[in-house]
């Protein structure tokens, strides 16, 4: 019997992993339980994103680190609908500045940079991920739709 993760294929890539892939199919389909807060800061921005579900809470805890180490590296993973937003980050991670830290109310990341560019890109990101937290799939979807139509 073949085990379908999501109902669509978007969430895999060209350079991601199965574990990966895993992770954001079960946050997709687990918005609900996520939380978010975003403050914007003149330099960047500071999150905390968490889950009451442990098993959310860890997969977004592993996607948030992943995700940092591969801007980090320029390693981007080709991810079918991720936003171009993060084609900056992939191109310029070395000029963004990164703290993780885990706390009871979730993963908090505060991520600045001195290049205009960049903070603007932090931005837009920040809004997008509390998008999909908000409304999952529906909101991925409505700025795929938004994207062709331009």
């Amino acid at each position: 019997m073949e085990r379908k993760l999501f109902g669509t294929d978007g969430v895999r890539g060209t350079a991601n992993t199965f574990p990966m892939t895993a992770e954001m199919a079960l946050m997709f389909r687990q918005f609900q339980s996520i939380t978010r807060s975003v403050d914007i800061l003149p330099d960047g921005i500071r999150t905390v994103t968490g889950s009451d579900d442990p098993e959310v809470m860890a997969a977004i805890a592993s996607h948030v680190t992943v995700m940092i180490d591969r801007v980090e590296q320029g390693r981007d993973p080709g991810v079918f609908i991720q936003s171009p937003t993060l084609d900056i980050f992939f191109e310029r991670g070395d000029q963004i500045t990164t703290e993780i830290e885990v706390t009871d109310a979730g993963i908090v990341v505060v991520q600045t940079s001195e290049d205009p560019e960049l903070v603007a890109a932090l931005h837009v990101h920040a809004a997008e991920v509390t998008d999909m937290a908000d409304r999952g799939m529906d909101a991925v979807h409505e700025r795929m739709m938004q994207r062709a139509g331009n």
